[in-house]
């Protein structure tokens, strides 16, 4: 859910960030227009463990999360008050993770480029358990990872028993994210489910430490990889409370915005410095949280990002929008 600017670091290596090609796109067609002008049950399940024991996973590689975010009680809300927090899986959950995405970029002397996810959906199985100081180890193993486009199953076909865990604090705050990929696993395959562990990880509903009850609402504030608005605010308000299920609803902004984009050349030649015109970053939707399952169990964000920057030389205005959803849903 967190739309961003992420880091020109390759691909091969993990990283916090779901979008890779915002800057060097832009900088591309820039400079080429300048140039032309349960506490414990079985873990996990035997589906799981059948994928990993065919293919063998390799080590685990981690992959920092960043600096934890500031989370604020705005309401405490209303009836019977509680401190929400995560606590370890009765039984494994099975969810089914569905993503897509598309984005385009306008640049005046060039075709404009459009990047297209069509919707995939990576269906995992895991649970919870303790983690030392309270926090909880919330591990998830893929058995399926398809898309509605043919090509991009087929190369999702080695997908299956790929691990992620996360190991977050009892209040949903992220410590560390780790992947294990099996060691036949394509480089698509790998890329696939890393942005969507990624975009998962931002999912992850943070709770007050404070006792909260129906009516709650707070903020969530946490740096992302941006180089215009380093920051996403994330205000929830709990609708319901049943038992161990919460359901909140989602709105996302980027509170602060820089006044220039300093996009690298891709080719490693001068750079690019574009004005910001306009720039706008906008969320929202619901999820319901299990807070005995790893990864959200139901509901749906979307989100958006807007912007105009102007070459300050040319006057030449280029345009960037990127919508994307992620949508979780119990399976089995």
């Amino acid at each position: 859910m967190n739309p961003r600017t992420p880091r020109a670091s390759g691909p091969s290596r993990p990283t916090r960030g779901g979008r890779r090609l915002l800057v060097t796109a832009l900088a591309a067609a820039l400079v080429a227009s300048t140039a032309a002008c349960s506490d414990g049950g079985d873990s996990p399940g035997d589906a799981a463990v059948s994928a990993q024991e065919d293919q063998g996973l390799e080590p685990a590689v981690e992959v920092d999360p960043g600096p934890a975010p500031t989370v604020e009680l705005l309401d405490e809300g209303s009836g019977d008050l509680r401190v929400l927090a995560y606590a370890p899986s009765r039984e494994p959950v099975t969810v089914a993770v569905t993503r897509s995405a598309t984005s385009r970029t306008t640049v005046p002397g060039s075709e404009p480029r459009i990047d297209e996810t069509p919707e995939q959906t990576l269906t995992v199985e895991g649970e919870s358990e303790p983690d030392v100081d309270g926090a909880q180890r919330a591990t998830v193993t893929a058995l399926d990872f398809t898309s509605v486009d043919e090509l991009r199953s087929a190369q999702f076909a080695t997908a299956p028993g790929f691990a992620v865990t996360w190991t977050r604090s009892a209040d949903g705050i992220v410590r560390g994210l780790s992947l294990e990929a099996p060691a036949t696993a394509t480089d698509a395959a790998r890329a696939g489910v890393e942005i969507t562990a990624n975009a998962v990880s931002d999912a992850t509903v943070a709770w007050p430490t404070e006792a909260i009850g129906v009516g709650a609402r707070w903020t969530v504030t946490r740096a992302v990889d941006d180089a215009v608005a380093p920051e996403r605010a994330v205000t929830y308000e709990l609708t319901a409370l049943d038992g161990d299920v919460a359901t909140v609803t989602v709105e996302v902004g980027a509170p602060d915005t820089a006044a220039t984009l300093d996009a690298p050349a891709p080719d490693g030649g001068p750079g690019v410095t574009l004005e910001v015109e306009a720039y706008e970053v906008t969320g929202s939707g619901g999820l319901t949280v299990d807070l005995r399952a790893p990864v959200p169990v139901d509901g749906t964000t979307e989100s958006s990002t807007r912007a105009v920057y102007v070459d300050p030389d040319s006057g030449r205005r280029t345009t960037y929008e990127e919508d994307s959803v992620l949508d979780f849903r119990r399976a089995g």
